[in-house]
């Protein structure tokens, strides 16, 4: 099995990545389960290790495709929270501090009202908020001030 350096991504840099493989290798470790994907950015291989979050958005793919992945981080209180913004086929999901979004879910169509799509587009909205201000502000906050804004 080829070596390949861990891939590290940097504070709100996006950074492409390429899957070499169809699948990830998964398994479990005394820090519990692992994704293993070898993907190339840059122009070099890399060993890429997600969250479970992540990984729910990169498992669709398939050898050859291409996601963007920007590390955000946010305080909250004393804590500073890490979360991921994933561009896969140009669809932006939030990962790591919130819910996995199941995009070929098929109960997907019971949630066709305006609410729905009101919240979610405050979330995208909040992530973009929260990349142009360097990750300082808590997303949830704005995403709610954005949808009581929107839902008046």
């Amino acid at each position: 099995m080829t070596q390949r350096t861990k891939l590290e991504l940097e504070l709100n840099k996006p950074t492409e990545i390429e899957l070499l493989y169809d699948e990830c290798v998964s398994g479990n470790s005394q820090y519990g389960d692992y994704y293993l994907y070898a993907v190339k950015s840059d122009g070099k291989e890399w060993s890429f290790f997600p969250n479970e979050q992540v990984h729910f958005q990169l498992k669709t793919l398939r050898r050859g495709d291409k996601a963007v992945i920007t590390k955000l981080a946010s305080q909250r209180g004393n804590k500073i929270v890490t979360t991921f913004d994933v561009q896969v086929n140009n669809k932006v999901s939030v990962s790591a501090a919130a819910e996995p979004e199941y995009i070929n879910d098929t109960n997907e169509d019971k949630y066709t009202d305006r609410y729905y799509e009101v919240i979610l587009q405050s979330y995208r909205d909040a992530l973009k908020i929260q990349g142009k201000l360097n990750g300082l502000v808590d997303v949830n906050k704005i995403a709610i001030t954005l949808f009581i804004a929107r839902s008046k």
